[in-house]
C-alpha cells in the first residue's frame, strides 16, 4: 500500500469508526429501556435483535463501506429455534449476520463486552462473552448458549474460533455441533464472503468498499450424540460451506465479468 492510499484508508477509517460510536452512544438508551421493559416478558431477550439489526444497517448508510445481500433465509422459520454456524473473516461478519430477520445471540471476544457502552449494550442483549484459548471461559459460553437456546433464542457460533487469515474456511471446532444434537436443535450453515476485503485480520482500517454476501443453508438435523456422529456431521457441514464458498465466488467473478463486457462495448 502505497502512503497516498494508506492516509485514504485511515482518514476513511477514523470518520466511519467516529460514526459507528456515535451510532452506539445513540442506540444505548434505547436498548436499556427496551431490555429493562420487557425483560419480565422476554427473559431471552429476543425482542431487542430488531433494534440491533436496525443499528446494523443503520451503520452502513453512515459508513456506506459494503453493500449486504442477503440469500436462503426463507428457509428459516422465523419462530425456529437454530444453531447457527458461520464462517468468520473479520471483524465486519457481525454485522453482516445481524441483517438477518432471525433472532439469535452470538458469542464474540470477551474484550468487546469491556468498551463502554458498546460493550454494555452487547451484555443486555445477551450475547455471550468468551475468552479465547480459556477452557473454562469456552464452558462457560456453551452453558450460557444452551440455556438461551432452551428459552426459545438460537444461537450463533463461528466454529472455526477465530478469523480466517486468508478468507478461506479452516477447520471447525465441535462444540456448536455437540450441543445441536444434544439440543436436538437444527444446525443452520451460513456462508460469508467478501468482510475479508474490508477489514482485514490484525487491522482496523476499512480497505476498500465492497460487495457482501451472506448466503444461508438450508437446516441441518443431526443425527445422534456420540463422537463419530458429530465428526461426521462437522464434516458435512464444512464440506457444504466451502462449497458454497466457491459458488458464490463463481458467479462473483461471472458477474464481473459480464460488467467488463458490458462496459467495454458501450465504450
Amino acid at each position: 500500500m502505497n502512503k497516498i492510499n494508506f492516509l485514504i484508508d485511515t482518514v476513511k477509517s477514523v470518520v466511519c469508526w467516529s460514526f459507528i460510536a456515535m451510532l452506539v452512544l445513540i442506540f444505548f438508551g434505547p436498548v436499556l429501556l427496551m431490555v429493562v421493559c420487557l425483560y419480565p416478558f422476554d427473559p431471552a431477550r429476543k425482542a431487542i435483535h430488531p433494534l440491533i439489526s436496525t443499528w446494523a444497517k443503520l451503520m452502513l448508510v453512515v459508513c456506506p463501506l459494503m453493500n449486504v445481500h442477503v440469500e436462503g433465509e426463507e428457509s428459516l422459520n422465523r419462530e425456529g429455534i437454530y444453531v447457527l454456524v458461520s464462517n468468520h473473516q473479520s471483524i465486519a461478519d457481525i454485522i453482516v449476520a445481524l441483517h438477518l430477520k432471525q433472532s439469535f445471540k452470538f458469542i464474540a471476544k470477551k474484550e468487546l463486552f469491556l468498551i463502554p457502552f458498546f460493550g454494555w449494550a452487547m451484555t443486555l442483549a445477551g450475547y455471550i462473552p468468551l475468552v479465547r484459548g480459556n477452557r473454562q471461559s469456552g464452558q462457560k459460553a456453551v452453558t450460557m448458549a444452551r440455556d438461551f437456546i432452551e428459552q426459545g433464542a438460537s444461537v450463533l457460533f463461528f466454529p472455526e474460533g477465530t478469523r480466517s487469515p486468508d478468507g478461506e474456511i479452516h477447520s471447525f471446532k465441535t462444540g456448536a455441533f455437540k450441543l445441536a444434537a444434544e439440543t436436538g436443535m437444527p444446525i443452520v450453515p451460513i456462508v460469508i464472503d467478501g468482510t475479508y476485503n474490508l477489514v482485514p485480520k490484525g487491522s482496523r482500517l476499512f480497505s476498500r468498499n465492497t460487495k457482501v454476501r451472506l448466503k444461508v443453508l438450508p437446516p441441518r438435523q443431526p443425527v445422534g450424540t456420540d463422537n463419530s456422529s458429530i465428526k461426521r456431521l462437522v464434516h458435512e457441514v464444512q464440506s457444504d460451506m466451502i462449497e458454497a464458498l466457491n459458488q458464490i465466488r463463481s458467479k462473483k467473478e461471472i458477474e464481473l465479468t459480464s460488467a467488463s463486457q458490458a462496459f467495454n462495448l458501450s465504450s
